[in-house]
């Protein structure tokens, strides 16, 4: 586990995730911002 820590939204925002945690899942999931679209999955794309 990884300490993340950000700015969202103007609000600071820090969490514990799996390494291998996309951006996109760690808004829509960890943060239940359900208005990131997922582009991929895969991370391949480029696209979260």
């Amino acid at each position: 586990m990884t300490e993340v820590s950000m700015v969202v939204n103007g609000k600071k925002v820090s969490r514990n995730v799996e390494g291998r945690t996309l951006l996109v899942q760690f808004l829509r999931e960890g943060l239940e911002l359900t208005g990131t679209h997922v582009g991929c999955d895969t991370s391949q794309c480029g696209a979260c």
